[in-house]
């Protein structure tokens, strides 16, 4: 039976993955600041994180079974620049690199993205440093603390992050991909956004069903590459 990790699984998106994931069979990790905010799901167990607390991380990785799904899905919108890349970027990066000696050889890792996070829409210094084919995952760490913009620079730095891992963890037959759910009717995007959570989850579903002739390093929204 295949494990899958997800952050952020207690509401919305993260909440929507996890319940498809566990009816497709997985045995489903909610990563959720609260246990007792994670939704009660067959086959699913609250593991507890704050993906803002490299301690937390610690923990979490070094009790979590090895995987085959890893989905990069807690984030904040309005929020504190140093919040929006503790969680947005440092925590997913520092997740991920934990999990390293977990991930089982064809593991999926899906960094959920958003569409403020097209290059097109940095700074021009940012997407400059984003684009240097020289661009380290130490590299991205240091942008966290640099903080060159909000929740979109954020999510643009997430992207370029699931590309350095994508090369770094090629030759293990895991793919990595940056999936944007698009504008989703949840506690962040609000009761105006155009799309469903169902519609939302579909996009990043997509990424964690890819066989292993999919794509990797890649932005995609509903399966189709993005900016």
């Amino acid at each position: 039976m295949p494990t899958a990790l997800i952050t952020g699984a207690s509401r919305g998106i993260g909440r929507e993955v996890a319940k498809e994931l566990a009816r497709e069979g997985y045995t489903v990790l909610l990563g959720v600041r609260d246990p007792g905010a994670a939704p009660a799901l067959r086959g699913a167990r609250a593991e507890q994180v704050d993906v803002a607390s490299p301690q937390s991380i610690g923990k979490l990785a070094a009790r979590v079974p090895d995987l085959d799904l890893l989905v990069n899905n807690a984030g904040v919108y309005q929020a504190p620049r140093p919040e929006i890349w503790a969680v947005n970027v440092r925590g997913p990066l520092l997740l991920t690199r934990a999990l390293l000696p977990k991930l089982n050889h064809g593991a999926r890792v899906v960094m959920v993205t958003s569409g403020l996070g097209s290059l097109a829409s940095q700074s021009v210094e940012l997407s400059r440093r984003l684009r240097d084919p020289a661009l380290k995952l130490d590299d991205i760490l240091a942008l966290c603390d640099e903080m060159p913009g909000g929740y979109g620079a954020s999510k643009a730095t997430l992207n370029a992050m699931a590309r350095l891992f994508a090369e770094e963890l090629r030759s293990r037959g895991i793919l990595v991909n940056a999936t944007d759910p698009g504008w989703v009717r949840t506690d962040m995007g609000g009761s105006g956004a155009p799309r469903s959570i169902a519609q939302g989850a579909a996009s990043v579903l997509w990424a964690c069903r890819l066989p292993p002739t999919g794509p990797t390093g890649g932005v995609f929204r509903d399966g189709v590459a993005a900016g």
